[in-house]
């Protein structure tokens, strides 16, 4: 049974991981993505020479992005405060969140503790996996929530305000001041 850790000694391991990773200074086109799967070379072309034979399911899996470029648009469009992506050993260790059961993700968290602001961006291989991956969100959600609530009542608001949404094999949370417009873009880009 895992314990969970004091918001002290997230803190504390945030800034290590931070730190390991090269995270301070970097700038927001910098961050990685995790992608589990290959790239096939001439993917693109083999679809486009297919053109609409597949029909309206192909067309939509060809205009779904990668949730690199989807969180790189994020950043292009929204200043996110000191973000750093974690890694497949953080996700497994503080959230119980199995690697192989993603496709791709993104799951950056502000360095600085005095933001709540999360994006993560999960893209899961078996659609029956949302429900689990749903709810170790849903943790990330309430350790936020706990560490705001009594240190920082105006981010408490906002991890307040956020909820995990689950579409067909993605499942994200937001948690930003602006996590309006950054919906509307993982929205367009799924």
């Amino acid at each position: 049974m895992r314990k969970k850790a004091g918001w002290r000694g997230l803190f504390a391991c945030l800034a290590i991981t931070a730190f390991v990773l090269g995270g301070c200074g970097k700038a927001a086109g910098e961050t990685q993505a995790v992608s589990m799967k290959e790239e096939q070379p001439g993917t693109d072309e083999a679809a486009q020479e297919a053109g609409n034979e597949g029909g309206a399911e192909e067309s939509k899996a060809e205009e779904a992005k990668s949730v690199q470029d989807i969180y790189e648009e994020i950043t292009q469009k929204v200043e996110l405060c000191s973000p750093v992506t974690m890694t497949d050993s953080f996700i497994s260790n503080y959230y119980g969140i199995d690697p192989d059961k993603l496709e791709e993700y993104v799951f950056s968290m502000s360095e600085d503790a005095t933001s709540a602001e999360t994006i993560i961006i999960m893209k899961v291989r078996n659609e029956a996996d949302t429900e689990e991956i749903s709810a170790a969100l849903e943790t990330v959600r309430d350790e936020k929530s706990g560490e705001m609530k009594d240190y920082l009542p105006a981010q408490f608001e906002i991890v307040d305000k956020s909820s995990v949404k689950t579409e067909g094999s993605y499942v994200y949370l937001v948690i930003s001041e602006r996590a309006d417009e950054i919906i509307r873009v993982i929205r367009v880009g799924i």
